[in-house]
């Protein structure tokens, strides 16, 4: 039974290691550009431009996370221990009692300034997309460098190109910065200037 449980423990273990992320509340400030979409209660998808400050007050254009009644109450901050992004704001004021609106997105990708988050208020073992995705890139993450667009690697198939906004594009659209995805899981984001060669997605 001990060795039984010993063992139980050394899979459990790596498990709980492997969900510590590297990265803390600093690594989201900055402007954002990207959409939010659900497809539950009739479903959409809007663009978004977040600006996230260091004090964690934040703005979006969406207005799926702002305040309807109560301008400039909205608060944002980082939990590592869950790795979920927290808005929230000032929802009501009744019988001098506040009632706060909580918003929380699981970080599910964050790598080269490219940020996506799946909806997840309770923690759960498992986000939900179809209840809420949010797709970013950081506004000012490709500088003024002229960065060619990324060499098809025989390894990894290019599966679709998407613009700042979170639009799909064709992949040879030049002189803009694109969002390259591929079946491995991995993005890339690059300034196009050159047109995308041998995708493999026509």
């Amino acid at each position: 039974m001990k060795n039984k449980l010993f063992i139980l423990l050394l899979s459990v273990f790596p498990f709980t290691q492997n969900f510590a992320q590297d990265y803390s509340f600093e690594d989201f400030i900055g402007t954002w550009n990207g959409y939010i979409s659900s497809n539950s209660f009739g479903g959409y998808n809007d663009p978004m431009t977040m600006i996230i400050e260091e004090d964690g007050f934040y703005t979006e254009t969406s207005g799926h996370l702002m305040p309807t009644i109560y301008p400039n109450t909205q608060q944002s901050e980082f939990d590592e221990t869950t790795n979920r992004y927290h808005w929230w704001y000032l929802q009501t004021v009744y019988a001098g009692q506040y009632t706060y609106q909580h918003i929380f997105y699981e970080v599910v990708y964050f790598q080269n300034d490219t940020l996506e988050m799946h909806y997840n208020f309770w923690d759960d073992p498992e986000p939900h997309p179809e209840a809420g995705t949010i797709f970013l890139v950081r506004e000012t993450a490709v500088g003024i460098d002229d960065l060619p667009a990324p060499v098809n690697n025989p390894l990894r198939k290019l599966l679709k190109a998407y613009d700042l906004t979170g639009r799909e594009v064709d992949p040879e659209t030049s002189g803009a910065i694109l969002i390259y995805q591929y079946d491995d899981g991995t993005r890339e984001k690059r300034y196009n200037n050159n047109p995308y060669r041998n995708s493999g997605i026509r």
